[in-house]
């Protein structure tokens, strides 16, 4: 594995951070507030395929998007995640689901990766669209901006093409050239961001992750949201910074409300 390689990977792998549950800082129950289900956090996903590139927006547009506390890093890059869950069984309680979004990379808030010396941003959610109607309701409950909707991802050829769907229009298409040999493994933690509108608090969720990746070349980002849709805001100012296709497993974690 190339050194340009690895180091793709250790700063671009990004997981699903779904958080479930408050911790004692926040003296909440183990359970989100409101749920009809009883599945505690944290929660574990395995051996989950995903799409993840950063590219450049308006840094105006991300600053605007952030409550108090937290500003764009200095690199103005928005992080999305496209990917699907097929099996109930890659996950200890959620289930098959589906799910994009998009975060703000943010400064100050960088993450630890094992065995290395360098770091990464953390991440704030402005976009998450989610398959499952039972995810919905844990990641609302947490400070997650979730919407319902379906990502499908295929290779074929060897040729990845990945769609998010919202009200069956295709609002976001990648596409990448992509290998099929595993490799470059790697693992960490990552530090993601939401927010609790009703108590007015920025809350983090550190992920625990490991993965490998394969070869990818010409990776392209399109939005198709109809004019006027918030998506927009968020468009790419030219083609992505760097891009992924990644097999890793995660976990779920216990919210931290923020001082």
């Amino acid at each position: 594995m190339s050194a340009r390689r690895f180091m793709v990977f250790l700063i671009a792998l990004v997981f699903c951070a779904v958080p479930l549950t408050a911790t004692h800082a926040d003296q909440c129950s183990t359970k989100a507030s409101g749920s009809s289900t009883s599945l505690p956090g944290p929660q574990l996903v395995t051996g989950a395929w995903m799409f993840i590139a950063a590219y450049k927006a308006d840094p105006e547009v991300l600053k605007s998007m952030l409550p108090a506390g937290l500003k764009p890093h200095p690199n103005n890059h928005i992080v999305i995640n496209m990917y699907t869950v097929p099996d109930k069984n890659q996950t200890s309680g959620f289930g098959a689901y589906t799910l994009t979004y998009l975060t703000v990379e943010v400064d100050g808030n960088d993450s630890y990766v094992m065995d290395a010396d360098i770091t990464y941003p953390g991440r704030y959610f402005v976009h998450y669209y989610n398959s499952s109607p039972k995810m919905r309701e844990f990641t609302k409950a947490v400070g997650i901006p979730v919407q319902e909707g379906m990502t499908t991802t295929v290779v074929k050829d060897g040729v990845l093409t990945t769609r998010l769907e919202v009200g069956g229009k295709t609002m976001i298409e990648a596409t990448a050239e992509v290998g099929s040999e595993l490799g470059g493994f790697g693992g960490g933690h990552l530090n993601y961001f939401g927010y609790l509108k009703e108590k007015g608090k920025v809350v983090k969720y550190p992920i625990p992750w490991n993965g490998g990746t394969v070869s990818m070349a010409n990776p392209k980002i399109m939005f198709k949201a109809p004019k006027g849709h918030p998506l927009n805001k968020i468009k790419p100012l030219g083609p992505p910074t760097w891009a992924i296709w990644t097999k890793g497993s995660f976990v779920y974690p216990q919210y931290q409300v923020m001082n």
